[in-house]
């Protein structure tokens, strides 16, 4: 840079503090900065004459703060749709530099706090403006001469534009109404397996099209619990073999026999997406990078027949909050107290699986979610003391929030996640090992739904090696797959941190309880406290999946008072689950009504306490019992004063089930502490007799009884009950669901 530059440079930098510092308000002890999608060329920041981009609003607060401005700024977005062209990253130098004074923090969540938010972005009073990663695509003709392969039913419906300028590739396309399909085909099974590069398709689903770097297949690696995005690399139409350039997480090949049963006439497990012989529906669309052209079968059309509005992403992430992050290290530093309030986040797209480098070995459990990538709306990564009040994350291609490697005190409270690609809110911690530093946050009384609809096994929650969460008056309603999921499972080696380990597979061994306890200190999904949410119409995509799943984590995740009911997929194991190697787990006072599922209301693999929770009008009989034990001991576990109610064709109230060809010990319910417990059939009152034998021999389910609950009106949610009821006998809590879900008191912790 020449000496001229430089001295120009400077000028300029003094002249818009100057012009910052006589410009923007300073109302009471807030500066306050505007910025408007109409912005003039001369503008200030002023509400009179405000700002441009966010970019630029940032600027000014930077060159503030060097004048010596120390007071909490607003960032004030006007009306519009404020248009990101890149990710937006905010640094330690934008937030607080002093951290919050914290007394002793509670067991769960943030702890309350009078700290004022040192950056605000935050809509205009009765304004409701929207972040956008989104660039209009104009310039829209009819496809005048249809190429071939394009269906016959959608040649005079096609239109087509120029890729916007700057833009290389992208995953998603958007509209007014929301985010439009990318054509896909109507799916087929595999000819026979290959390995997780190969796939064997069946005569003319495949073709080596001119633009292969542009197909990608969406298939289910040989598994009933994930899906996958892979772009093609090869297709040999003689052969019927195809290459995909990124490695599944498994075989691509048959599903196994249940799930093809399940499944029936439509059973397929590979679709074929982003060719034009498959754009036969309105709303459908195809890009082709080659002739950087895009096709749209509009389903939103303007007067003239074509398509209106339509925006195409630029980056997967809108705003990133990043402090300073030591990986290898032991600590970090974070960047403190920076709020968003009122912001809707839109129009992103998905984070595509474009390398092996980028993917394998970064899997979170198994692979439904990729470990530290840029996935969502907004991600916090190394944040402290942030917060997401009242904003919506909607119409997106990835991930809403995502809270990355350290995370402490960060709430997100009373805001809106839908009709996303991918998660709702993700809380990823470092992989195992001892730098335990993602934790003490605040989830509190969100709005989650329609979630996962690109990758299906994407949760609305998830919180992976990240403990001491309250998580907590939120509702939850049409995943793919699981709802919610505590874990710490890895899906890929890479995550682990192997130079904190005391031995090199001190990470990875599984096998009971004490085995379980050596390695504890290194799994930190521990102390969450998931209490007073409501979870309905999960697992409607995938199978296998359910309400609540818990697996590997610490001790000590606290599961109570949440309402489950209406889930009623094809293949549901549990409403709530602890899985694999799972101990200390207490389920407590969840009402689950109205179920279905091919297994349990409640499974548990390990020592963990299931007492005071209603089961009552399952949708079938479970395959399993209602209360189901799997796999591994259960000894110690309690099981005290719930109450199951049996369908009326009836099932085993509990169960124990083993893998098929084990050799170790299995899970025994005689060695469970059961007692207390209240059993109903509507039908035979013998229903419990065998098992009452059974345990009583041992010395258990002495005070057990069969009847009727009495409860008051289930119906309409209340689960107290009537005068009379054998439930007061035994010392069961009555429930009530109105209290369960999003709530008006976000500070009530009790029923």
């Amino acid at each position: 840079m020449t000496k001229r530059k430089r001295t120009d440079l400077l000028l300029m930098s003094v002249m818009l503090t100057l012009l910052v510092a006589s410009s923007v308000t300073a109302q009471g002890t807030t500066l306050k900065i505007y910025v408007s999608v109409n912005a003039e060329a001369d503008a200030d920041g002023s509400l009179e004459n405000p700002y441009g981009s966010l970019p630029a609003a940032v600027e000014a607060v930077k060159a503030l703060r060097k004048t010596g401005h120390t007071e909490p700024a607003v960032i004030h977005l006007r009306e519009g749709r404020h248009q990101l062209n890149q990710t937006l990253v905010l640094g330690r130098a934008d937030g607080n530099p002093a951290a919050a004074n914290v007394s002793e923090l509670p067991k769960h969540g943030a702890g309350k706090s009078s700290e004022r938010a040192y950056l605000t972005f935050a809509a205009y009073p009765g304004e409701s403006p929207v972040v956008s990663a989104g660039v209009p695509v104009t310039g829209w003709k009819p496809l005048s001469s249809a190429p071939a392969e394009v269906p016959s039913n959608a040649v005079d419906k096609i239109w087509v534009a120029d890729m916007p300028a700057g833009l290389e590739r992208f995953y998603t396309l958007y509209d007014s109404q929301g985010r439009l399909n990318r054509a896909r085909g109507e799916g087929f099974l595999p000819t026979e397996n290959g390995d997780a590069r190969t796939l064997h398709f069946p005569k003319g689903t495949l073709k080596n099209w001119s633009n292969l770097d542009d197909v990608e297949i969406h298939v289910r690696p040989g598994v009933a619990y994930e899906i996958n995005m892979l772009p093609l690399t090869s297709v040999n139409e003689s052969t019927g073999v195809a290459k995909t350039g990124v490695a599944a997480a498994g075989r691509i090949g048959n599903l196994p026999p249940y799930l093809l049963e399940l499944m029936g006439d439509s059973a397929a497990s590979v679709w074929v997406e982003n060719v034009l012989e498959e754009l036969d529906e309105p709303g459908e669309w195809v890009i082709n990078t080659q002739t950087r052209k895009i096709y749209l079968w509009p389903s939103d059309p303007g007067p003239d027949g074509s398509p209106q509005g339509i925006l195409a992403p630029t980056t997967s992430e809108l705003i990133r909050v990043e402090g300073e992050i030591d990986f290898k290290g032991p600590a970090d530093t974070p960047v403190h107290g920076i709020a968003f309030s009122g912001l809707t986040f839109s129009h992103a797209d998905r984070w595509a699986w474009a390398s092996d480098e980028a993917v394998s070995g970064w899997g979170l459990q198994h692979a439904w979610d990729v470990f530290d990538k840029p996935t969502a709306l907004l991600r916090f990564r190394g944040a402290e003391d942030c917060q997401v009040t009242g904003c919506r994350f909607i119409n997106s291609g990835g991930t809403g929030v995502r809270l990355d490697l350290h995370a402490q005190r960060n709430r997100i409270t009373d805001s809106e996640f839908a009709y996303l690609g991918e998660a709702g809110i993700l809380l990823v911690g470092y992989g195992l090992g001892t730098k335990d530093v993602n934790r003490h946050n605040d989830i509190v009384n969100n709005h989650i739904h329609h979630f996962s609809e690109i990758t299906w096994q994407s949760p609305g929650l998830w919180a992976w090696q990240s403990g001491h969460n309250r998580i907590a008056h939120n509702e939850l309603h049409h995943s793919g797959y699981c709802a919610v999921v505590i874990s710490t499972r890895q899906g890929g080696n890479r995550t682990e941190r192997r130079h904190e380990l005391d031995q090199p597979d001190a990470g990875k061994r599984r096998g009971g309880y004490e085995n379980w306890k050596l390695r504890e200190k290194y799994l930190h999904s521990r102390h969450n406290l998931f209490e007073f949410n409501e979870i309905s119409n999960s697992v409607q995509l995938l199978s296998d999946g359910n309400g609540i799943y818990v697996s590997g984590t610490g001790t000590g995740n606290l599961i109570r008072y949440n309402y489950l009911h209406d889930n009623q997929a094809h293949s549901l194991p549990a409403a709530i689950r602890c899985d694999d190697d799972q101990h200390e787990t207490l389920i407590y006072g969840n009402v689950l009504y109205q179920n279905g599922g091919h297994a349990a209301a409640i499974a548990s693999k390990g020592k963990n306490d299931i007492i005071n929770n209603f089961i009552v009008d399952q949708a079938v009989v479970p395959r399993k019992g209602y209360i189901s034990f799997e796999w591994v001991p259960v000894t110690g576990s309690k099981v005290e004063r719930n109450i199951v109610i049996a369908h009326p064709d009836g099932g085993l109230a509990h169960s124990e089930t083993i893998r098929r060809g084990q050799t170790t010990e299995g899970p025994l319910i005689t060695s469970t502490e059961m007692d207390s417990n209240l059993y109903y059939h509507p039908t035979n009152p013998k229903w419990m007799n065998e098992h009452f034998e059974r345990m009583r021999e041992v010395g258990k389910e002495q005070a057990s009884l069969v009847g009727d609950p009495l409860f008051i009106d289930p119906t309409s949610g209340d689960f107290g009950f009537q005068p009379g009821s054998p439930a007061l006998a035994l010392g069961i809590e009555p429930l009530d669901v109105s209290k369960m879900g999003r709530s008006n008191n976000h500070s009530s912790d009790g029923l």
